[in-house]
């Protein structure tokens, strides 16, 4: 059986879930018959048009041969591409009433989206923190993370991209070929989806049993099981997503700690990096890791994984409710994670459920994020993220459109716990 949201989420031509351009905030438009609206282009746009014809300048001045046809196409195909979104968004101000002239500030869509509560974390512009975790001073172990939710395991203190928590850590991480973390464990579920590149997971005490992941594949490694994950590209640096419900807790593998000291880590026999530490308290940091000898751990074998493993190919979504948790009402906290493919030039509505927060991450393409009203909130690009809370779902129904004419891919992570960040999510 499918996951409840997911179904809301992904049903094939339902109406109050999935639009086309024609019957949503804006009728389709052709190329063709975009002619006919005005050429003056919004005010969102006029910097890519400078920036297309700065660079014929550039590369005229710089003696381009202009016998280079194929880079002259080219230029032209990006031409046409932003002289037709300029004219699409044009459409649909006229559609809805909202004038060129008269549009929204920049100012006055993040007022509309804070109050909503509608936020995009941007990949470009989100820090990326170094040796912010404990293996990190480990060589094969470098990579650079970024916070979107919760805390960083080892390092309570990095700043989140998102104001608010939505019941889980989450952290993107750019990892050199040939890189990756250390064997640990948790006491939650850990998830890891690989943005972009091949990904090897391992887990046994050794790592000695391993699955690799392809490009948007994720798995959910069950609680209490020794893991680590490999980029296995020989060549490139790649970023692979990880998600741990819950409360930020770790124990390391046995001597990753010791190892973590020889090359430079000053922590507690917990792992917990002493610059952080001493901001909370020797007491409080006990409750965020243990040794490897005072746990539990859960042994897997060879094939013990494989119904964890979730394969962007197969399109198979992952849910995992805390039923021991459910309230007087019968709703108990969960999360479940899936994929949501946007065609071209079109919209569809993000489900409306009670209690429900949705993040968006976009594997490719690009998405803008509207209003029931049809003005645009946020657009959000490869790798950026969209947090939707429950409370923007509860006001106005939000619209999710994608203006180009490729698809576009997203990861829908649809959670319950909000009030669960300290609990630990052990069932799946």
């Amino acid at each position: 059986s499918r996951p409840g949201f997911e179904l809301a989420f992904c049903a094939p031509h339902h109406p109050s879930c999935t639009h086309t351009l024609q019957n949503m905030s804006a009728p389709a438009v052709s190329k063709a018959s975009a002619k006919s609206v005005s050429a003056s282009p919004p005010v969102c746009c006029e910097g890519l048009f400078c920036f297309v014809k700065l660079l014929r300048n550039v590369l005229a001045n710089a003696g381009k041969n202009r016998d280079d046809a194929r880079l002259d196409e080219k230029l032209d195909e990006l031409h046409e591409k932003i002289d037709f979104l300029a004219r699409q968004i044009t459409v649909e101000r006229q559609h809805t009433g909202e004038s060129v002239s008269s549009s929204m500030t920049a100012s006055q869509v993040r007022e509309e989206a804070e109050r909503l509560g509608i936020e995009v974390a941007r990949y470009s512009k989100l820090p990326q923190f170094d040796a912010s975790i404990l293996d990190t001073y480990i060589p094969r172990c470098r990579r650079l993370t970024q916070l979107h939710f919760g805390h960083i395991v080892s390092n309570p203190h990095a700043p989140m991209a998102f104001k608010e928590k939505m019941g889980y850590n989450m952290t993107f991480n750019l990892v050199p070929p040939g890189n990756g973390n250390a064997l640990h464990m948790h006491r939650s579920i850990e998830i890891f989806v690989a943005l972009d590149g091949k990904w090897e997971i391992a887990w046994g005490m050794k790592g000695e049993h391993t699955v690799v992941l392809q490009p948007w594949d994720f798995v959910a490694v069950p609680a209490r099981v020794c893991h680590s994950y490999k980029n296995i590209e020989s060549d490139t640096a790649h970023n692979i997503m990880t998600i741990l419900p819950g409360k930020s807790w770790i124990t390391w593998a046995p001597d990753v700690v010791d190892e973590a000291r020889k090359n430079g880590a000053e922590c507690d026999d917990n792992g917990m990096l002493l610059k952080y530490a001493s901001l909370i308290g020797a007491a409080d940091t006990k409750k965020l890791a243990a040794q490897s000898d005072t746990v539990e751990w859960r042994s897997m074998g060879p094939n013990d994984m494989a119904p964890y493993v979730h394969r962007f190919s197969e399109q198979k979504p992952f849910e995992c409710r805390m039923l021991e948790e459910a309230r007087a009402d019968g709703q108990a906290p969960f999360i479940e994670m899936f994929w949501k493919q946007v065609e071209p030039e079109s919209t569809f509505l993000l489900p409306r459920r009670e209690g429900v927060d949705v993040l968006l991450v976009v594997l490719d393409g690009s998405v803008i994020v509207k209003s029931d009203t049809g003005r645009s909130m946020g657009t959000a690009g490869k790798l950026d993220s969209v947090r939707v809370p429950a409370q923007a779902l509860s006001k106005s129904e939000v619209v999710i459109s994608n203006p180009c004419t490729c698809p576009c891919t997203l990861l829908v992570t649809a959670t319950q716990m909000r009030e669960q960040n300290e609990l630990y999510f052990h069932l799946c």
